[in-house]
């Protein structure tokens, strides 16, 4: 990791356990302080190519600067295909997640994104935001995985999420990089800062300006704010629930939409721990 992502997710321990659990808080760091703290420990910590790993672990920091060129490569193709989904009707923002948000993300990997809906338009935002991925055959389905766009966890905007808090979810929602309604995004994260600072002591949070919508797009939302658009989310969301494999870490609700089979989190976590 670089010095600002150690900085970044540095988490809450209690005095008992080395793992993150939620506390009471520890006393106010700087990034010099977590330096010199780093350089006090000579040999248990070292540095290559800017990054910092435990001693004997060179090969990491090889892999992390490898992976950052694949990330650099999908970058570019997220600046192809996500502009238009600015248009897309009742989704209100877009924010790249998981190992491509912290420029980690291997070879043979997609994109994750997490998309913030209007309230009430869960299902419909998500018909059209997964026919617009689709038309151009980008979307993840099936075996159709590499460089393509992976459309797993869909929130209400301003939700306070209720289901998986945990230091690996606190770092992925505190990482989102806000393709388009950055405003949205910061509202989201501000929502859920109380949980947050259960695991992350410094949770770094970016304010972004409203970005001016869409004609087109405000003007279809609007003919469908009514009886008819409530009628018509509530059977796209009768279509897509018929389709939808329940299993476990799937969440089908009508303010969270999440798609995570075999839960890479826990699986992590558990490691972790």
């Amino acid at each position: 990791m670089t010095l600002l992502e150690i900085f970044k997710y540095l988490f809450k321990t209690s005095e008992s356990s080395a793992v993150a659990t939620p506390t009471a808080g520890i006393p106010d760091l700087s990034v010099s302080d977590l330096l010199r703290a780093i350089e006090a420990m000579p040999g248990e910590i070292q540095t290559a190519n800017g990054f910092y790993f435990l001693k004997g672990r060179h090969e990491i920091a090889g892999r992390r600067l490898e992976n950052n060129f694949y990330a650099a490569e999908r970058l570019k193709r997220a600046k192809k295909y996500l502009p238009g989904t600015s248009f897309v009707p009742f989704v209100s923002a877009l924010a790249m997640a998981g190992s491509e948000a912290v420029s980690n993300s291997k070879q043979g990997s997609d994109i994750d994104l997490l998309v913030l809906t209007k309230p009430n338009r869960i299902w419909l935002g998500r018909l059209f935001l997964s026919a617009y991925f689709q038309l151009f055959g980008v979307r993840r389905h099936a075996d159709f995985i590499e460089n393509r766009f992976c459309l797993n966890h869909y929130l209400r905007e301003g939700k306070v999420v209720d289901r998986e808090k945990n230091l690996y979810t606190a770092i992925e929602y505190i990482s989102l990089v806000p393709y388009f309604g950055g405003d949205k995004i910061y509202e989201f994260q501000k929502a859920n800062l109380n949980w947050i600072k259960n695991y992350l002591a410094e949770p770094q949070l970016v304010k972004y300006p409203p970005a001016k919508p869409a004609v087109l797009k405000t003007i279809f939302e609007s003919v469908l704010n009514n009886p008819l658009g409530d009628f018509l989310e509530k059977q796209a969301g009768r279509f897509q629930k018929h389709r939808i494999q329940i299993q476990d870490s799937v969440i089908v609700e009508d303010d969270e939409l999440s798609f995570h089979p075999g839960n890479k989190g826990r699986q992590i976590l558990e490691k972790f721990n």
